[in-house]
């Protein structure tokens, strides 16, 4: 298996819900970690709960918006361009209206968020991969990468981007010592809800009554399972729902 001590990891939107969850258990595996997200005291309260499970593990806390045009030098000089593995996994949903009265404001930073710094990002990172000859890359899709639903038609299409973009990433490296895989999940009990619905309480814990989730520990658990394969296998896409979700809006709720 692969061993992923001292292996250096940049992970996006890492103060909460999956981002959270993977860099503690990754802390657990002695990587050294570059956690990137918006909310500098959501990012120190992830510090310290690593602290606590692992006082040597090397953190580095980069306060940052995915969307910053000057992100590429930011991270170059944080990371010295030496990345051993990116996980991006900040990404949004907003709104559950249909395209003809959704918000023009909500189209535009989900594409900005999930499409173009996703891609970006790689773009960033993945020259000093090359250079060092190695390198993994997770990409967070979602089961709205393969299925379309009503009210998700702007969110089902970034994710339909990522996860062609992927596939073509996948067939770029072929042969170069870069990994390139996807986790593409359906429902997970994190803040996703609450940011679709701009912080209402009431309707985000709608979307879970009656059914269980997933959590954000199962999918860290699986990215974990993908990174520690023997360097010739590739996990190229884990496609993981709860036991109560069948496809995004068919979902089994007890009464």
């Amino acid at each position: 298996m692969e061993n992923l001590a001292d292996k250096k990891v940049l992970i996006t939107g890492a103060s909460a819900g999956i981002g959270r969850a993977l860099a503690l258990d990754l802390a657990d595996k002695g990587c050294e970690l570059f956690l990137l997200a918006r909310r500098g005291d959501r990012l120190m309260q992830v510090e310290g709960e690593i602290k606590q499970r692992n006082k040597a593990c090397k953190v580095h806390l980069i306060v940052a918006d995915v969307r910053d045009p000057e992100l590429p030098e930011i991270l170059s000089g944080r990371t010295k361009e030496d990345i051993d593995i990116l996980v991006n996994n900040a990404g949004l949903a907003l709104g559950r209206e249909k395209v003809e009265v959704s918000k023009a404001e909500d189209i535009e930073e989900m594409i900005n968020v999930n499409i173009t710094a996703n891609f970006k990002m790689v773009h960033t990172v993945l020259p000093w991969m090359l250079e060092q000859k190695s390198g993994d890359i997770v990409n967070l899709c979602s089961i709205a990468g393969h299925y379309t639903y009503i009210g998700g038609a702007v969110y089902a299409a970034t994710k339909h981007a990522v996860h062609a973009f992927t596939r073509s990433l996948r067939e770029e490296l072929t042969g170069r010592n870069v990994r390139v895989m996807q986790m593409s999940p359906g429902m997970v009990d994190t803040d996703f809800s609450l940011v679709r619905y701009k912080g209402d309480e009431k309707e985000a814990k709608k979307v879970y009554e009656g059914m269980t989730p997933l959590h954000a520990e199962d999918i860290s658990r699986m990215i974990v399972f993908m990174l520690e394969q023997p360097r010739h296998v590739v996990i190229d896409e884990i496609i993981t729902m709860p036991m109560d979700q069948g496809a995004p809006m068919t979902i089994h709720r007890e009464s």
